[in-house]
């Protein structure tokens, strides 16, 4: 996670924002401080953090006001983030909140930063409720990253993701740096959660704020959203073709009000690739051609990149995609932790069009980023690398890397099921298929991941094998009896073409 969201102040230096501070303070402080905590605001602006700080830390001994602490306190935070004395400066934030009386936003926001940044998700679930009850724009002004991050780690108290969820859809969380897709991840998220509540109402409006067809699918294909099928069906249209022109209305809008930002233009061209318009999402999406532009890309921005190579791959230029992919992942690491996501991607990408010492390569090179790589991603580094092994035809190899998923089958459902694909393990295939299609939060993605529009195109070179196993797990009597308990298949007249 990128330090710079807890260094500096949005939107303003810190000289700048002490001295408004200053300003609307009542009442002031002795001149001695006001000067003093001018002094030391410079000094942090130009980039003398350790010698701003033990000013504010005489400051802060000599302060008596409660207001004057929480000024001290909020300067001091900055600083010692700046130091990365990343406890200490978390200390200072939540001193400053708790000695203003009315928190603003940007200390709401700071308050926010530190604590997701330091895993304490619970508190910071609480900050965010904080900020949507007080100034829901202010939203729109945090990292949709640490937000998003914050949702997911919530996720396993029903409760309090859903009251996170409630709030920001109520709040009309709509972050810049974050695309119209990324915005509807939470509002399904939020059906699913009035559903189980037995409040289908308010679900139905959340359903027509959703924008993007491939959710609208997946609540159309759950019979526990059975009763919303008419509805998902007349928003989808004759070949989805309504939704499409809904969704690729809004990220156009978006993406000319910001010609330049690169969030608008990924939502735009993911919108034009769901909508089977790859030739245009595929041109709009090639940016960032040189090692420097590469570099310069934020961490929500390499994913424009990642969506060209796949686009490149599934129009059959295999070594265009996989040139695209290595060019980013060459790119430094600093400051973009993602980057390790992408590097799985070549992998998984190598091994999915028989490029078995691709996919080790690129696996290996996963796996020289120690630290780097979550125990989740590991396991799609042990399905590349099985895959590839079973490629090469060492079957032995690729049954020992693959014991990590076999242990725990659940720890990482899509990759689990990838090797056991490539492992030819039909059985053990079929058992993980039908454990989603039971599973409350897994249902939706299996139940989509074997719709027809899917496993039965033939326009792609990339996962051949893993489609045509799919549509022969799909069609075994106990899967089949699994799959309709769970869902259906998107009728024929709304399903979008592919």
């Amino acid at each position: 996670m990128n330090r710079r969201w807890l260094a500096a102040p949005a939107q303003a230096t810190a000289a700048t924002m002490i001295a408004l501070l200053l300003i609307a303070a009542a009442p002031l402080a002795p001149a001695d401080i006001e000067t003093q905590l001018r002094g030391a605001a410079a000094l942090y602006d130009s980039g003398k953090a350790a010698d701003a700080l033990p000013i504010l830390d005489a400051l802060l001994a000599q302060a008596e006001l409660p207001a004057d602490r929480g000024r001290i306190q909020q300067l001091r935070f900055f600083v010692l983030a700046r130091m990365d004395k990343i406890p200490e400066a978390r200390a200072a934030i939540e001193v400053a909140v708790a000695n203003t009386a009315t928190p603003t936003p940007a200390l709401l926001a700071a308050l926010f930063k530190i604590r997701a940044f330091m895993g304490d998700t619970d508190a910071a679930a609480e900050t965010l409720l904080l900020v949507a009850a007080t100034d829901a724009a202010a939203l729109n002004t945090l990292p949709s990253e640490l937000v998003s991050n914050v949702m997911r780690a919530v996720g396993k108290d029903k409760n309090r993701a859903f009251d996170l969820d409630f709030a920001l859809n109520a709040a009309g969380w709509q972050p810049t740096d974050a695309t119209l897709g990324d915005v509807d991840w939470l509002r399904v998220r939020l059906v699913a959660a009035l559903v189980a509540r037995d409040r289908s109402g308010e679900a139905r409006a959340v359903i027509d704020a959703i924008l993007n067809p491939v959710h609208l699918v997946r609540i159309g294909i759950d019979r526990r959203y059975q009763m919303f099928w008419p509805q998902v069906e007349k928003r989808l249209g004759p070949g989805a073709d309504v939704a499409d022109a809904a969704y690729l209305a809004a990220t156009k809008a978006r993406f000319d009000a910001a010609p330049t930002s690169l969030i608008a233009r990924l939502g735009y061209a993911e919108a034009l690739n769901v909508a089977s318009r790859e030739p245009e999402a595929m041109a709009l999406a090639d940016v960032a051609k040189t090692p420097a532009e590469l570099a310069a890309l934020t961490e929500r921005e390499i994913w424009l990149v990642n969506l060209h190579a796949s686009l490149l791959a599934d129009a059959g230029q295999i070594d265009a995609a996989l040139a695209r992919l290595a060019a980013l992942n060459a790119s430094p690491l600093a400051g973009r932790p993602a980057l390790v996501n992408t590097m799985i991607n070549q992998a998984l990408l190598a091994a999915s069009v028989d490029r078995p010492q691709e996919a080790l390569a690129a696996a290996d090179a996963v796996d020289a980023k120690k630290g780097m790589i979550s125990s989740f991603g590991a396991l799609f580094i042990a399905t590349a690398r099985a895959c590839a092994l079973s490629q090469l035809g060492k079957a032995s190899e690729a049954a020992i890397v693959a014991a990590p998923l076999v242990s725990k089958p659940d720890a990482n459902d899509d990759a689990y099921l990838g090797a056991m694909i490539c492992l030819g393990r039909n059985d053990a295939a079929a058992a993980a298929i039908i454990r989603r299609l039971a599973g409350e939060a897994t249902r939706t993605d299996m139940l989509f991941n074997l719709q027809p529009f899917l496993i039965n195109r033939d326009d792609t070179v990339r996962d051949v094998k893993e489609r045509a196993a799919l549509r022969g797990l799909k069609a075994r009597p106990d899967v089949k009896a699994a799959y309709l308990k769970a869902g259906r298949d998107m009728p024929a007249a709304v399903a979008p073409p592919r």
